[in-house]
């Protein structure tokens, strides 16, 4: 069932992160990605199509990338190649919308939206230039005494990271998506025959209590000393206490949600589900159904629906143990119902470091472990791995910098499905590991925690919206990354990224913690 992409990022911080600012070859596999999602997997007659309605046409993406990064250039070096041009750009491609799902008339300050798309051909010739001036600069002597245009690329790279998952939650949302060239189709059923054969309990976690480490130091004022980048709520250094709680190993399942929706009567499946057929189904404009399932079976309850993905329709009996992608609104009904809740920001970062300190101790005995059986209903009586007492484990210390070891702010990725190594989620019921840092089979991790301004937060100069515009009390924090994250991204220890709690496209899941 393995099968090796076209593109696959690297695993370790040495590779993935040699740098604070990516290396050209960074940059081409990055362009190769991106090249393969926009010109062969959109067909070009649904460049102008929104296969989600509360987001821009997908042709907007492809101007988008190659303007912020012109833009920061330009701002970083004080010239532009071709002024003009850049302005053409600029009016209807510098940013895009996220509206309010509940009034899509709100939304931040944006850019405005043409009548009429240039064609995709000019669109692509500007994107080419904007990679030819990447690559001198990237050659120059400019980038060793200009510390704005190290950061500058910085933020191309990572920006472009981002919308090349954006556009891939759009498109598993379109019928006319073309699957990835290069890439073998998984024998899908095949794969789900050999999960159920190894399938394994999920255990509850005593997580020890602990003092974390949070964020990363990065001053706009200071562009000259060498250090690892970070946006502007990663910053700054911070600690915090949190006390011992319990955590489940592994993510909230396909199966699980079905489970939870079998049992309430209710056919209002996950954004990321969909129907085999759509017979006699009444489909709203997210996706979603209000229907009622009898008190059916789970297989019968199964039988008619699918997972969506870039392969097309997988049927959801070949996908119950892959983590669910849903709503942060719809997730947290299912973990109360299964006896739990979402964790905070600062326990999922607890777990993450408990994670680091057992693999860097190479705790393996977990032979005292019982089967929660049917955590919904009883919340006692189970026995968890004994806590772990080891040394904390800090990619900063009093407050300074992280270091220019890639491996004081990054993560080993070997075992995560992170970085395009599989172009769907990923079973996550075959072992007993609790799971941590983007270890939840390919899915982003929600947290309890709103978007707020914390200490020390301030707007970064470059883009000063990018977090402010959402302090809007709507948006809960994710950690992680999902099979489409780019490692630079899902391994580093501080990154932050947020969505709407009602948001249905999201490639986001959860696991199941609860107090002691």
């Amino acid at each position: 069932m393995a099968y090796k992409p076209t593109v696959m990022f690297p695993s370790q911080p040495a590779e993935y992160a040699a740098g604070p600012v990516p290396s050209l070859q960074d940059w081409e596999s990055l362009w190769t990605a991106w090249d393969i999602i926009t010109q062969k997997m959109i067909p070009h007659e649904e460049l102008t199509a929104k296969p989600i309605k509360l987001r821009n046409a997908c042709i907007f993406y492809l101007g988008h990338i190659p303007t912020f990064l012109d833009i920061h250039l330009t701002k970083a070096t004080g010239k532009s190649p071709n002024p003009k041009e850049l302005e053409y750009y600029q009016k209807h491609f510098e940013r895009g919308i996220d509206p309010d799902v509940d009034n899509p008339e709100l939304c931040h300050d944006h850019s405005e939206v043409p009548e009429t798309w240039p064609p995709a051909e000019q669109i692509l010739a500007y994107q080419e230039s904007v990679r030819t001036r990447v690559k001198d600069l990237l050659k120059s002597d400019e980038l060793k005494s200009n510390g704005a245009l190290r950061k500058a690329i910085w933020l191309g790279f990572e920006h472009e990271t981002m919308h090349l998952e954006t556009l891939l939650y759009m498109l598993v949302q379109s019928e006319r998506t073309v699957p990835p060239v290069g890439v073998v189709v998984p024998d899908f059923e095949a794969l789900a025959s050999a999960t159920k054969a190894n399938a394994v309990g999920n255990y509850w976690v005593k997580v020890p209590a602990r003092t974390i480490s949070l964020g990363l130091d990065d001053p706009d004022q200071d562009l000259e000393a060498p250090r690892y980048f970070g946006w502007d709520n990663e910053k700054p250094t911070r600690s915090a206490q949190v006390g011992a709680f319990e955590a489940k190993e592994r993510a909230i399942t396909n199966g699980d949600f079905a489970k939870y929706l079998e049992a309430h009567g209710s056919d209002k499946i996950p954004a990321s589900w969909t129907f085999l057929s759509s017979t006699a189904i009444n489909v709203t404009s997210n996706g979603h159904t209000n229907g009622h399932t009898n008190g059916q079976s789970i297989a019968t309850f199964v039988s008619n629906k699918a997972v969506r993905t870039v392969f097309g329709k997988v049927p959801l009996k070949f996908a119950l143990d892959w983590p669910v992608m849903a709503s942060y609104d719809e997730i947290a009904g299912c973990a109360r119902w299964m006896g739990g809740r979402i964790p905070s920001l600062e326990e999922a970062k607890s777990i993450y470091e408990f994670v680091e300190e057992m693999k860097n101790k190479d705790v393996s005995n977990r032979t005292d472990l019982t089967p929660a059986v049917n955590s919904h209903l009883v919340n006692d009586g189970v026995e968890e791995t004994p806590p772990f007492n080891g040394d904390k484990h800090h990619f900063s210390s009093n407050g300074a910098a992280p270091s220019l070891d890639p491996s004081s702010l990054f993560i080993d990725l070997q075992s995560a499905n992170v970085g395009l190594k599989s172009w769907h989620p990923v079973p996550v019921t075959g072992e007993h590991k609790l799971a941590g840092q983007s270890e939840l089979g390919g899915a982003w991790e929600w947290t309890s925690s709103v978007l707020e301004k914390h200490e020390g937060f301030e707007p970064m100069k470059l883009y000063p919206g990018y977090t402010a515009d959402f302090f809007d009390g709507k948006h809960n924090i994710v950690l992680g990354g999902s099979w489409a994250t780019h490692p630079r991204i899902a391994g580093r220890k501080s990154f932050v990224n947020w969505y709407q709690r009602n948001y249905p496209f999201v490639w986001a899941g959860a696991r199941l913690v609860r107090d002691l």
